[in-house]
């Protein structure tokens, strides 16, 4: 996996009410107002199998990357800024004979859906249609074989937009303080500036620089530590871009801005559960968030070089 992660927006921000403690929304977040409640998303009781025995073992979280068939390249490697990939999450919830009833999670939104399953063989089958895209509604159709570990399928809009094929898992999720960013430095290639550089020979030239981190961003976890203001304010507008919503990712928020959704879905732990996460957020997340906000704001950006 390439170690530069394009991202075409600098996301959400996410101030603190002066009182009620609960998060509210500025015209920029991506994360939405809440009051604390817990959502109302379903949350599937699954086994532990990840192997299919019978039909106890289909219902849970079923997840992997999802983009359009004819997509040139690697799946999540995108120098150029286009983010065609994202990670979906199909959630079978309940199964009563053979009526399902579930909800999908991809690129910031939640989608409930009811099908009929059906049992051809060895296989497990379902149908329903539903969108994987503001643009087009579409079908979903999938399967899996008891004895599998796969659940394949396809979602298909007809002509409107190309058909997205996918191959899940199925994921135990549990949310894990401890998970660290692995996904690598990022870099907006939409965001650039020309510098002039002057070497010690020859003529003066110009080149590109690109909005970034600094790499600082990894120096703590802001889901365990308690930060200091001395750390945050050094830290650069990217790096705590990062920091800040490496703390909703890792409770499974699905992030709206496209380029957001895909840095974290680079992340071997990544999991879209909801739109809405604050009320599982910990005191010393909420502690870090209130620090990081105004200096994020403020931040200056940093800009580097590199090779396209």
């Amino acid at each position: 996996m390439k170690q530069l992660i394009c991202i075409a927006c600098l996301g959400a921000v996410l101030f603190l009410q002066s009182c009620g403690g609960g998060l509210i929304k500025n015209k920029d977040t991506d994360q939405p107002s809440s009051t604390g409640v817990k959502s109302n998303v379903p949350v599937p009781v699954a086994t532990e199998n990840r192997i299919i025995g019978d039909e106890k073992d289909l219902t849970g979280y079923w997840v992997g990357t999802f983009g359009p068939d004819n997509a040139p390249g690697d799946t999540l490697d995108y120098d150029d800024g286009d983010a065609e990939y994202d990670t979906i999450n199909i959630s079978i919830d309940e199964i009563n004979g053979t009526k399902v009833n579930g909800h999908t999670v991809i690129a910031g939104k939640v989608r409930f859906f009811k099908c009929n399953m059906k049992e051809v063989g060895s296989k497990y089958q379902f149908t329903f249609k539903g969108r994987a895209d503001e643009k087009a509604a579409g079908t979903y159709k999938f399967s899996i074989a008891k004895g599998d570990s796969l659940l394949k399928g396809r979602w298909d809009a007809g002509d409107k937009i190309p058909a997205h094929s996918f191959a899940l898992v199925k994921n135990l999720f549990k949310y894990n303080p401890n998970w660290k960013l692995v996904t690598g430095r990022y870099v907006d290639f939409n965001k650039g500036k020309k510098v002039t550089i002057k070497p010690d020979s020859g003529e003066s030239f110009q080149d590109e620089r690109y909005f970034t981190t600094t790499g600082d961003e990894y120096k703590h976890n802001a889901s365990t530590e308690v930060l200091t203001k001395d750390y945050v304010a050094n830290l650069k507008k990217g790096d705590l871009l990062v920091l800040r919503n490496s703390i909703f990712a890792r409770h499974g928020y699905t992030f709206k801005k496209p380029l957001l959704n895909l840095y974290f879905s680079q992340e071997p732990w990544y999991v879209p559960l909801n739109t809405d996460v604050t009320a599982e957020l910990t005191p010393i997340e909420k502690q870090n968030i209130a620090l990081m906000v105004p200096y994020e704001k403020h931040a200056k950006e940093y800009y580097d070089a590199f090779g396209r």
